[in-house]
């Protein structure tokens, strides 16, 4: 089945709950578990900004992967870029072509409103993703750094 990239809907709480759950401990979260009240929190500001976008991959048997990305001022081109801050595909569901569905899909979500370019950071140890992504993209040329605040 070719899977449904949609924006999330307040219905589908409790399966980004889950997901939100198996990627938090993907990335070494451990156990922290993402409730339903705090997905639908997530879900109504996503649909409330329009500088948000949670879109959920659907293969007909329930929610098996979402992406997160936000607007971001791009102040070389005086237009808007947009990052990739999360994607994540169910366990279950990985090499079935979801990941590429939905960046697929931002990308022409990307094209319509005329983003400069989207872009994301992955975890320099994810070897899959790494290689999905080479695929899709070029690497861009610079490196990132952060500051833990809590």
């Amino acid at each position: 089945m070719t899977p449904r990239i949609r924006p999330l809907q307040k219905s589908d709480a409790p399966g980004l709950a889950a997901l939100v759950t198996g990627y938090r401990r993907a990335m070494g979260a451990g156990g922290s578990e993402m409730l339903k009240t705090d997905a639908q929190r997530l879900i109504s500001s996503a649909d409330a900004d329009l500088n948000i976008l949670l879109l959920g991959a659907d293969a007909g048997t329930g929610l098996l992967g979402f992406a997160l990305a936000f607007d971001l001022p791009e102040i070389i081109s005086g237009r808007n870029a947009w990052q990739l801050d999360d994607l994540f595909v169910a366990p279950e569901a990985r090499g079935t072509g979801l990941a590429r569905a939905l960046i697929g899909r931002l990308t022409e979500i990307g094209m319509v409103r005329g983003w400069t370019h989207l872009r994301w950071l992955v975890p320099q140890d994810n070897i899959a993703a790494r290689r999905l992504y080479e695929t899709l993209a070029e690497p861009a040329p610079w490196d990132s750094f952060r500051i833990t605040l809590t």
